[in-house]
């Protein structure tokens, strides 16, 4: 009996001893660093996005040609002083959109020297000076009021003197101008007035255009 209750006091003493070896906390070691954490994902920027996403702006159509012709009318008056002036008309018919051109020229002669008859001591001698007429022009009718038309215009205006006999002198009257107009069909309108800076003289130009239905 005696045996027996020693051999079991042996057996709980081993029991023992080999619990509290597993229950006994390990010895704590070096740290460790913690796992390096992956990159963040940058958000792209939404502007840039957007302006990538958006597509291209298409050019605007151009706007088609009517199938009509307009007609052009240019008057110019040249005048001096009080005196009746003198007209000068140039006409052209050009289709809706579309470019014309009129050259008019001419070479004419100019006395040159003192005034007063030719004399054997004051002999005519003569130069020859060019005058032009030259217009340009292209009619666009507007779409949304087709009872008006844009006239891109050009003139180009260089006279014969008024005098009698003409004479070379300085600031002979010229007019080179270009205009962008905006017309009622069939209105005449006064578009420009020049003085020559020499004289009293005064050229007037009016420019109507006309759509022919």
């Amino acid at each position: 009996m005696l045996k027996r209750l020693v051999m079991l006091m042996c057996v709980v003493t081993l029991s023992g001893a080999t619990l509290g070896a597993q229950t006994r906390p390990a010895p704590a070691g070096p740290a460790r660093p913690a796992p390096p954490k992956p990159p963040e994902a940058k958000p792209a920027d939404s502007k840039a996005a957007e302006t990538k996403a958006e597509p291209a702006a298409k050019p605007a159509p151009a706007e088609q040609a009517l199938p009509v012709n307009i007609k052009i009318e240019v008057v110019i008056t040249d005048q001096t002083g009080s005196n009746p002036g003198a007209k000068k008309v140039v006409t052209m018919i050009v289709g809706d959109r579309q470019s014309t051109s009129i050259r008019s020229s001419a070479s004419v002669p100019v006395r040159m020297g003192m005034g007063g008859p030719p004399n054997p001591v004051n002999p005519a001698s003569y130069t020859y000076r060019n005058v032009t007429i030259n217009v340009d022009a292209r009619p666009a009718i507007l779409l949304k009021e087709p009872n008006k038309i844009m006239v891109g215009f050009g003139l180009e205006y260089s006279p014969k003197s008024r005098s009698e006999p003409e004479e070379m002198e300085p600031g002979m009257a010229s007019i080179n101008e270009r205009l962008g107009l905006i017309l009622e069909s069939g209105k005449p309108l006064i578009v420009s007035q020049a003085a020559d800076p020499t004289s009293d003289r005064k050229i007037t130009v009016e420019v109507t255009a006309t759509i022919l239905r």
